[in-house]
């Protein structure tokens, strides 16, 4: 091999980890983190401006400034004390940005983005009302929520080709092979509590015995005075408020009520169809905290209150944010109805755009569009 060969060798290795460097750092980009007292969200000069929480150690706020055509972000998370003016929030909605609020310890109080107001959407929103009120099309729907669950939830362990999960992966296809028939819903919720109790028992088996994991507490949804008190626990609840709020923004995007769910029980403030549409989509979640854990999470990114609940440092939160948004944008193979396809009928699909083709084909069938 030639010398100039060689220099070329090093240089196009040395382009592909620019490369690479700059795609990880846009995923981390694509999501802004307001956390700490006096953050803010306001709108000057047609400019939308991002102010940080104040940092105890310097007067300084970190700030930004973004014409909203112009802004990089495709989700904001608030965690702090602070304000939000209501025309940044419409100019933010209008762009499709999704604003998700939460608390101190990462549990979300709410989402703020843009509803479809048009006919599609109108008609959409009656037939989810028309098939809320269809027994058998609700059990239909409830059945197929539950087998897509499982079936994430086994290629997640399969995925990972570890031995001490192939006991668990038998347990779980044979809970999905039993949901079939004229099965009832107290049938289903049991298999449900079940395959729960299952997967956690051997998603513990992953993490490292240092973070204090043993079980799931809390379904990091909805609010509840249950917040976690180990560092997995919270990392879980912080996935799932930001993948709720992902999923809300593509329903509310499609005119769906989220409060109209047809497998979880409808409850005060709760919105029950993202819970519903949010179930086969958890194991985004559960792979990232896996990984992360795996990296390491050091003791000064995390503390606890004296009531004994989590708060992240903002540097494990831009860790986490970093896996999850590269796991939301992983590819595999699945079946749409458009688009370009291999012979076998499949195509590489973002997960996050799978999430959205399914949320599509719900309200297709809720219309009849789609048996």
């Amino acid at each position: 091999m030639s010398l100039a060969s060689v220099h070329w060798n090093k240089g196009r290795k040395h382009s592909e980890e620019t490369r690479r460097k700059l795609s990880e750092a846009l995923k981390v980009q694509r999501i802004k983190v307001l956390k700490g007292y006096g953050v803010s969200i306001t709108l000057k000069d047609n400019q939308i401006l991002l102010n940080d929480g104040r940092n105890p150690f310097s007067e300084e706020q970190d700030k930004e400034s973004w014409f909203v055509s112009k802004i990089p972000y495709d989700k904001i998370i608030i965690s702090g004390k602070g304000y939000i003016s209501t025309e940044a929030i419409k100019l933010l909605s209008e762009k499709n940005i999704n604003v998700i609020l939460t608390d101190t310890y990462g549990n979300i109080i709410s989402n703020m983005n843009n509803v479809m107001s048009s006919y599609t959407a109108t008609t959409y929103r009656i037939g989810q009302y028309d098939t809320f009120r269809d027994p058998e099309k609700v059990m239909y729907l409830q059945k197929q929520m539950l087998r897509s669950k499982l079936q994430s939830q086994i290629d997640f362990f399969i995925s990972l080709k570890r031995e001490e999960l192939s006991r668990g992966i038998e347990q779980l296809r044979e809970y999905k092979e039993s949901i079939s028939g004229h099965i009832e819903k107290r049938k289903l919720l049991t298999i449900e509590a079940g395959c729960g109790h299952i997967y956690f028992g051997n998603y513990a088996k992953l993490i490292n015995p240092v973070y204090g994991f043993v079980s799931r507490h809390g379904s990091g949804l909805m609010m509840s005075n249950r917040s976690a008190s180990d560092v997995i626990n919270a990392l879980l609840n912080y996935g799932y408020a930001v993948l709720s709020g992902e999923i809300a923004k593509f329903a509310n995007g499609l005119g769906l009520d989220p409060y109209f769910g047809f497998y979880h029980k409808m409850r005060n403030s709760f919105q029950s169809l993202i819970y519903d549409l949010i179930e086969p989509y958890r194991f985004l979640v559960d792979y990232s905290v896996f990984k992360i854990q795996e990296q390491g999470i050091k003791k000064k990114e995390y503390v606890w209150t004296i009531e004994g609940k989590i708060v992240f440092d903002s540097n494990l939160i831009r860790r986490f944010l970093k896996l999850l948004s590269a796991k939301f944008d992983s590819e595999r193979l699945y079946k749409p109805k458009k688009g370009l396809k291999r012979a076998d009928g499949l195509a590489m699909c973002q997960e996050i755009t799978i999430a959205k083709i399914d949320i599509q084909n719900l309200a297709d069938y809720c219309i009849g569009k789609m048996n």
